[in-house]
């Protein structure tokens, strides 16, 4: 399940907070900081359930971003190129 909160997407399994992405935003764009998946949930497709409620997220509030982390630009690259600005 994905959570938003102030300034945080978070994934939740079992109660228990998994990863998420960090984030600021602007009236303009949002700013695509920092992603975070727990060492040991690593390798189970978690990253990119975190990069489409990310896209969900951001495709909603109609913007686009400036992706700070290189994970999530190397990710909106590669399968959402057109909300990066």
């Amino acid at each position: 399940m994905i959570e938003i909160t102030n300034n945080r997407l978070n994934l939740i399994l079992n109660d228990k907070v998994i990863g998420y992405i960090i984030y600021d935003e602007t009236t303009d764009f949002i700013v695509g900081t920092y992603i975070f998946v727990n060492p040991e949930e690593r390798g189970k497709g978690y990253t990119k359930v975190l990069m489409d409620g990310f896209v969900k997220f951001v495709t909603e509030k109609n913007k686009k971003v400036q992706a700070v982390c290189p994970v999530i630009k190397r990710n909106l690259t590669e399968t959402n190129p057109e909300l990066l600005i």
